[in-house]
């Protein structure tokens, strides 16, 4: 890494250790659907945990389709749970909307035809704060996740934005309950500007929503809240191992740091993309902090703001002041 390159690590490792040390991690885009066709927008990353198409507690079941290679499996109606399984080897839960279930109606072809034909709509329930759309279950904490979100409509004369929110939440385990809270369970993270919208026939119009995220230690759940009336009609849910542990070699150790450092601003070589943004920044940085800090229990600490600025501006002073000597 040059001088200047140095410099922006150091810069943006100042920003993400004087900033929330939390461990919670969260980031996300949404994007157009566009390979209608073969579905290469559908993640294969890391490990497989879960792809459900949705439809609400009352409505049938509905096809199973394989999109990029991936598995959305029909749900059985049941109030709590896709396919009917118990709690514990539950992904996702039921959390209201009303269910839309016309197979057959999108004509137009496609990988998305099954999920665009069942979907969960008028999710946003006004008097609430949370509870409006799904819920993501058996989570842990420490775990890089990475969860896509599908939104289509087929519908005549649909057309819809809104924003969908994450919230970190404790299911209790019976059914769909989790612990209350008041006013609302703290929020990860948060995607505006959701486009959706079809003409009945032959077309259905939707965005994928991709976040990548780590929860905190006390919770073991998301709700995923549809504002604005949105639609949802599928879920995929997907594990990218412990996050902060870059050169995979199973433990977060200072190696994965060197690794982020060599990598810093670098958008081809993302071995230290910790949170798959397509860049290597301070984001990945707070990443392998959160997560050092906890693989050494507390025995060993990341430097302070102060101590960590200064060794480092200290060595980039050296190396450069070595330099115009010998220049």
């Amino acid at each position: 890494m040059n001088n200047l390159g140095r410099i922006f690590a150091i810069t943006a490792l100042l920003g993400a250790v004087c900033g929330d040390s939390r461990a919670a991690y969260f980031s996300g885009q949404s994007a157009d659907i566009t390979d209608f066709v073969n579905g290469s927008e559908v993640s294969t990353r890391g490990v497989f945990i879960e792809a459900v198409n949705l439809s609400n507690d009352g409505g049938s079941p509905t096809a199973m389709t394989t999109i990029n290679g991936v598995t959305f499996k029909s749900v059985a109606p049941g109030q709590f749970h896709e396919a009917g399984e118990d709690f514990a080897n539950a992904s996702f839960v039921y959390h209201g909307g009303d269910g839309y279930v016309a197979d057959g109606l999108w004509t137009s072809g496609g990988a998305y035809d099954a999920l665009a034909d069942s979907q969960l709509y008028n999710l946003d329930n006004g008097n609430l704060d949370y509870g409006d759309g799904y819920g993501v279950v058996n989570l842990t904490p420490g775990i890089l996740y990475e969860l896509q979100v599908f939104m289509l409509d087929d519908r005549d004369g649909i057309n819809k934005t809104f924003p969908v929110q994450f919230q970190q939440i404790t299911f209790t385990g019976n059914v769909d309950q989790y612990v209350p809270y008041d006013p609302a369970p703290p929020s990860l993270g948060y995607i505006s500007g959701i486009t959706i919208g079809g003409n009945g026939v032959t077309q259905a119009n939707g965005e994928i929503l991709t976040a990548r995220f780590v929860i905190d230690a006390e919770y073991n759940g998301l709700f995923v809240n549809s504002w604005d009336g949105g639609a949802f009609n599928g879920m995929q849910l997907r594990s990218l191992g412990v996050g902060g542990d870059y050169d995979s070699s199973g433990v977060v150790d200072t190696a994965d740091y060197d690794l982020w450092a060599s990598n810093y601003g670098s958008t081809s070589n993302l071995a230290a993309d910790g949170n798959y943004d397509g860049v290597v920044d301070a984001a990945d940085y707070t990443v392998w902090r959160d997560f050092y800090s906890a693989s050494v229990g507390g025995a060993v600490s990341v430097p302070e703001p102060m101590t960590l600025s200064m060794g480092l501006l200290a060595v980039v002073y050296g190396v450069s002041t070595s330099r115009r000597r010998s220049a």
